[in-house]
């Protein structure tokens, strides 16, 4: 079983010409200290990103690991069909997002950066306006710590249509406020969907 990934990392800032390394999951975080300025690199083994930053002396940076800040639709990967009037419950895992933060006071966190998940994938949808489409998969047991920073989310579904429905989206929000640690991963409470009729199809948050 991997090892639980922490909340928050302090990100040590380098001396001049030297950097910092950072592993978390598969992703590593370089901060350089070059020239004047610092410089971020992200990397994840399939891609990477370079990130520059203008800092001053007093404050301190952190890696933080974050909700989506945008509500989700989930995309299943199995078939889900629910007679009328059923229930089904079960878990699905969420990416969180590894957010830079720099603080001047432990009471004043701003938000420098999110190092997103290739899983997030950004869309515009007429209910919520901006979103991100996530893949999940469907799990009738507790999943097992993951190497990659996730969010176990317990879901309750109710068909409460007169027809039989196979839900290709379920849509729900994560919180900050939200997350506690449970089982070397990070949890939310138990979200409840209610199914209804073919053209709501997707749920709706109750």
């Amino acid at each position: 079983m991997p090892a639980a990934l922490s909340r928050s990392v302090l990100l040590p800032r380098p001396e001049h010409g030297d950097a910092e390394r950072v592993q978390l999951g598969r992703a590593e975080i370089v901060l350089e200290n070059r020239r004047g300025s610092y410089s971020l690199l992200w990397s994840n083994g399939r891609e990477s990103k370079r990130y520059v930053l203008g800092l001053t002396d007093e404050g301190h940076l952190s890696l933080e690991l974050c909700a989506p800040r945008y509500p989700l639709a989930c995309m299943p990967r199995e078939v889900m069909t629910l007679v009328p009037g059923a229930r089904l419950c079960g878990y699905v895992t969420v990416p969180l997002v590894p957010t830079v933060i720099w603080r001047t006071r432990p009471d004043s966190p701003q938000r420098l950066l999110e190092l997103l998940p290739l899983d997030l994938e950004g869309v515009w949808t007429k209910d919520a306006g901006h979103a991100f489409r996530v893949p999940v998969t469907w799990m009738t047991r507790f999943p097992f710590a993951a190497a990659e920073p996730h969010c176990v989310v317990p879901l309750r579904l109710r068909n409460a249509s007169s027809s039989v429905l196979s839900p290709s989206q379920l849509e729900l929000s994560v919180t900050d406020s939200e997350l506690v640690e449970k089982r070397g991963t990070m949890v939310v409470r138990p979200k409840r969907i209610t199914l209804r009729e073919p053209k709501d199809d997707g749920g709706v948050e109750a």
